[in-house]
């Protein structure tokens, strides 16, 4: 689905996310979270938890505006395909306070052999299969090509907010430079681009 420059353009139409297509969409999602909120200029009210976030007001609005709005996709249109609890159970998927915290435990794994998510049963050799869920496929193509869009969204106003008025307008009309991090995973959670 993804490439270093981004999810390749096919004709296949969209369809519900295969379970791979799924955890690498969140995990793209999850990554670009821990780039922005792990931007030296984002500011917190009070430090923040695994379990409770409090943005500072000021933060630079378009650094701002952009991790919510990237939160609230990864939330709305991205968590939905993945095991309920899956941002607090795997690594991979988790929020930048959780993941950077050497002693949170983490329960699940992904296995990219078979693209099952596996539950460590209490450290036991048994491990157990987590089902992914499956939305009906109407939903499903909403929901994906909602991802997709706000991903193509979130790629033009960190890659282009210094060189286009219109995407900076979108990051509160100031240039705002998010990051090499942040512009190395975005490119991967947009819509898919035909490439060139």
């Amino acid at each position: 689905m993804s490439s270093s420059s981004g999810p390749i353009a096919s004709s296949k139409p969209i369809t519900h996310p295969t379970p791979a297509e799924a955890f690498e969409l969140g995990s793209n999602y999850a990554a670009l979270l821990r780039a922005l909120y792990g931007n030296p200029q984002y500011k917190f009210a009070q430090p923040p938890t695994a379990e409770f976030v409090k943005p500072a007001t000021d933060t630079h609005p378009g650094l701002f505006f952009v991790t919510d709005f990237v939160e609230k996709t990864y939330i709305k249109y991205v968590a939905p395909f993945l095991p309920q609890g899956a941002s607090r159970k795997c690594r991979a998927l988790a929020n930048p306070w959780a993941y950077a915290d050497p002693n949170y435990v983490w329960t699940w794994e992904w296995d990219p052999e078979t693209s099952t998510m596996w539950d460590k049963k209490d450290g036991n050799e048994e491990k157990v299969e987590v089902p992914l869920p499956k939305l009906p496929e109407n939903k499903a193509k909403a929901m994906i090509s909602d991802a997709w869009s706000r991903g193509f969204m979130a790629q033009k106003i960190i890659l282009e907010n210094e060189t286009d008025p219109k995407a900076r307008a979108l990051a509160g009309g100031q240039a705002f430079d998010f990051g090499p991090q942040a512009r190395e995973i975005v490119a991967k959670v947009g819509f898919p681009r035909t490439s060139r």
